[in-house]
């Protein structure tokens, strides 16, 4: 039997992205990965729709993958749209244009969806755990929070809509203070809902690029080798250390940090979203990974396959 090939496409706020994978009986192996900024969330914030440029670039993209889709010979995918589809007045407009010019058919997940992916990508760490904690992952356009109990194969999720690139444009908006009392209030919410399951310090998982680019500066690296970020674990403390030094330097200074250059804009929002995680939940220590969306998509293709 041929092994069968198949595609996960993650339209997220800041960037769209494709892996391509060959499934055999016993494993799967990546053929393919491609990524790039669309910006689609940008200003959003400010008038509920999406601009004329990212809208084509995030198209022009889309076309490149149906294209990808077709030179791989890819027998089932499934493509998916987050935070800034959920937001943006008119998501019906946007699918349907991707449909009429790429051919790709788009779902915009719920934020429980999105957990329930989330949690999927990270199925070998929460083994790992043996315990409950939380998974978090500080997007574009909104962060994810995912408790999970691996005893009681129990999970909640609490989505709130600030990210990396949001969240200058409400502090904008609204104010910084304002924003950051927003923050701690969201945040404290879920502890408070947890507060009866989060009895004591607790292993986190940190899915986003924050905590990943965080980890390579912490490690010191020349340039950005998954094999040490994947997996490593970072205690609280030295989280805390990394985000103390990076506010203390300039901004000329933090664009020469490898990993960070013209992204450091990104990186002090996601710090001030995961300072307010780190103070408000008892954490010990954080298992950094890239794991995300994509990876919880080809599962569930997985399981699909293996059924049949």
């Amino acid at each position: 039997m041929k092994n069968l090939v198949f595609a996960a496409i993650d339209i997220g706020s800041y960037n769209c992205r494709l892996t391509i994978v060959e499934k055999f009986k016993n494993g799967f192996k990546i053929i393919h990965n491609f990524s790039h900024i669309t910006n689609l969330i940008k200003d959003l914030s400010f008038n509920n729709e999406f601009t004329d440029k990212n809208t084509e670039k995030t198209l022009i993209f889309l076309k490149k993958i149906s294209e990808k889709l077709l030179k791989y010979h890819v027998n089932k995918y499934r493509c998916i749209a987050t935070e800034a589809c959920r937001q943006v007045i008119n998501p019906e407009f946007f699918i349907k244009k991707v449909k009429k010019e790429t051919g790709i058919n788009v779902e915009v997940i719920t934020t429980r969806e999105e957990a329930e992916l989330s949690l999927k990508s990270c199925q070998k760490y929460l083994k790992e755990i043996k315990d409950r904690g939380i998974i978090f992952d500080i997007g574009g356009g909104s962060t994810e929070l995912t408790f999970f109990d691996t005893q009681k194969n129990i999970f909640n999720s609490k989505s709130i809509s600030y990210g990396v690139i949001n969240l200058s444009e409400k502090e904008e908006l609204f104010g910084k203070a304002l924003i950051q009392k927003h923050l701690h209030n969201h945040f404290n919410n879920f502890k408070n809902e947890l507060s009866m399951l989060l009895d004591h310090q607790f292993t986190s998982i940190g899915s986003c690029s924050t905590v990943t680019t965080l980890c390579a500066i912490h490690q010191k690296l020349n340039f950005f080798d998954i094999k040490k970020v994947e997996g490593y674990r970072m205690q609280k403390f030295e989280l805390l250390k990394q985000i103390n030094y990076i506010k203390d330097l300039n901004i000329n200074e933090i664009k020469q940090l490898y990993c960070v250059g013209s992204r450091y804009s990104l990186l002090l929002n996601g710090m001030k979203i995961l300072k307010s995680i780190l103070d408000i939940f008892p954490i010990n220590n954080v298992i950094v990974t890239q794991s995300g969306l994509k990876e919880g998509i080809l599962n569930d293709l997985f399981l699909t396959y293996e059924e049949n």
